[in-house]
């Protein structure tokens, strides 16, 4: 399956399954055409494969409804020539020492002092963005070869931190973390680390999220996050891992998005975090960001049915110049060039292989 058949795909559905993914998605297929000069087509033909291939183009547009996310599909992409440094990954990953190698020494502390754990540190922020802003900064150095106990610690060692931070600061509820892994991603760092933070009032976007999942609530009677997995289910782009429900996104933010849901953050979501993070590696993935929110600590009004949330996002080739995000993406809609059928096939590869 390609995302060139989800029109199909999605006439083909059953009545109730069809009502409901046309309740969510917008979908619009457009051809793209153009005529290639005689003199250009020799290198249209050796970088694309086929001139036909350019001339008429297939774009596949796909529109969340609810929440106005929007991607648009041209596996074409994926073959643009692009220029890359000749500087090999594995020298520029070479454990070295870098402040984050001794955090206990180069690294500033929370004022109720460090978390420890067998894996990773906490550590404060030296330039925040919130009055709560830390890290957990991974014991080992290089961020692509973290082992499955690693990562479940430092995860774990970032909610023990959340919890720390709620009894120090009452009023902060709303916990965030994020990990951007190596500089494509943002991260000025290379030693793996993640960004923790509490704030007092939610994000914009996360609180951008609950409205439209709260409006969708009261026009429909139906829980937005349940009949999004539904849909997805139908299309065959995700599947159950105990609790936790993983989604390849038809709507990524940029490429082979992976959406998890789960009732709660505990060690099977984290598990679902680290499979992913094995998927991506296994697709020559170097650099990405993990965002996961969970609800709210304390019990705030309108967060009912808001599940916990991970996205983790593919930023690119780390020796391509060519920035992944353009005008399109900050200002009209994410352009994709992978697709989230196969990206499903990969993820599901790996999870029943466990």
């Amino acid at each position: 399956m390609k995302i060139t058949s989800l029109p199909d795909l999605a006439r083909k559905l059953p009545s109730r399954e069809r009502k409901l993914f046309k309740r969510i998605f917008q979908v619009e297929e457009v051809r793209g055409k153009l005529r290639v000069p005689e003199a250009l087509k020799p290198w249209v033909e050796e970088k694309f494969g086929s001139v036909s291939l350019v001339e008429k183009q297939r774009v596949v547009k796909v529109t969340n409804k609810v929440t106005l996310e929007a991607a648009f599909f041209n596996q074409l992409r994926s073959r643009r020539p692009v220029e890359a440094s000749g500087k090999a990954l594995e020298s520029l990953l070479e454990a070295g020492e870098c402040l984050f190698c001794r955090p206990e020494t180069f690294t500033a502390e929370d004022v109720f002092g460090r978390i420890r754990g067998k894996h990773g540190v906490t550590a404060a922020n030296i330039a925040k963005y919130d009055c709560w802003h830390g890290l957990v900064v991974f014991t080992r150095h290089n961020p692509l070869g973290y082992r499955r106990e690693e990562v479940l610690d430092c995860l774990s060692l970032a909610f023990k931190w959340f919890r720390q931070v709620r009894k120090a600061d009452g009023k902060a509820v709303f916990p965030f973390l994020l990990w951007n892994c190596l500089w494509r991603s943002g991260a000025s760092i290379v030693h793996g680390h993640l960004q923790i933070a509490v704030s007092r009032k939610v994000y914009p976007k996360i609180e951008y999220l609950r409205r439209c999942a709260a409006r969708y609530q009261a026009k429909y009677r139906s829980n937005y996050f349940q009949d999004l997995f539904k849909v997805y289910r139908e299309l065959g782009l995700t599947f159950k891992r105990g609790s936790v429900r993983v989604m390849a996104s038809l709507t990524p933010v940029k490429e082979k998005e992976v959406i998890l849901l789960a009732d709660k953050a505990d060690t099977r979501l984290f598990e679902a975090v680290y499979r992913v993070f094995k998927v991506y590696r296994r697709l020559g993935v170097s650099s990405f960001n993990l965002s996961l929110v969970p609800p709210p600590m304390a019990s705030v009004r309108g967060w009912q049915g808001f599940p916990v949330i991970a996205r983790m996002v593919d930023r690119g080739n780390l020796e391509e110049r060519t920035s992944d995000m353009g005008g399109m993406e900050l200002y009209a809609a994410s352009i994709i060039a992978s697709d989230p059928f196969q990206l499903a096939e990969e993820l599901k590869k790996t999870f029943k292989a466990s």
